[in-house]
């Protein structure tokens, strides 16, 4: 059960409700909590991020919940829970990471492992990228991903990310150093991306 309460929470309210064909991405609430610890705990999830722990307690999901919440708060990031349209499934997380001081930003994501490889990653992302650049007016996105994490570097790929370099053994996971591969995709690359329609 969880301990948090939707009124506590006013920072994860600000997030806007961004549609694409088959999501919906709208504000984290605290029913989702549950749903997040019990994705993010499947080891399939885990193993495909960088910093979350194994295993993951609902303590740790009530606690990453605030630390979001208080980060739109302070408006260093955005968070939204994917849905799909059709049934208002929760299937994941997509975030940010802002720096709006610097016209950057960090692209965030997990989907759900029983909904991988049905493109929802890439749809979602897509839509929060288009979010960043329209909306928010940011100059510059980024994002990385562990190298044999092959399903996210072809979701970035599919975004059009340009490759910029790797990190080597930048990340400690369970005890081993991996490289950490780095990508940036521009305003105006984005632009042209979509003028192609492929936004």
């Amino acid at each position: 059960m969880c301990a948090l309460v939707d009124s506590w929470l006013r920072g994860l309210k600000t997030a806007p409700v961004l549609h694409s064909e088959r999501l919906l991405l709208r504000p984290i609430c605290v029913g989702d909590v549950v749903h997040i610890q019990r994705n993010v705990n499947d080891r399939r999830v885990s193993d495909s991020l960088a910093y979350t722990p194994h295993p993951y307690t609902m303590e740790m999901a009530e606690n990453w919940t605030r630390n979001v919440d208080q980060g739109m708060i302070r408006g260093t990031c955005c968070y939204w829970t994917i849905c799909q349209k059709k049934t208002n499934n929760f299937i994941g997380s997509m975030g940010l990471s802002l720096c709006s001081e610097q016209e950057n930003c960090e692209l965030h994501y997990w989907i759900s492992a029983d909904e991988w490889n049905k493109g929802y990653c890439t749809e979602a992302s897509k839509r929060t990228l288009m979010h960043a650049f329209e909306d928010l007016k940011m100059h510059r996105a980024h994002v990385t991903h562990r190298e044999n994490n092959l399903a996210s570097q072809s979701v970035i790929m599919k975004c059009g990310f340009v490759f910029e370099g790797k990190s080597r053994e930048s990340l400690k996971r369970f005890k081993k150093f991996e490289n950490v591969m780095m990508y940036g995709l521009l305003q105006n690359e984005y632009l042209a991306l979509k003028a192609k329609g492929l936004y």
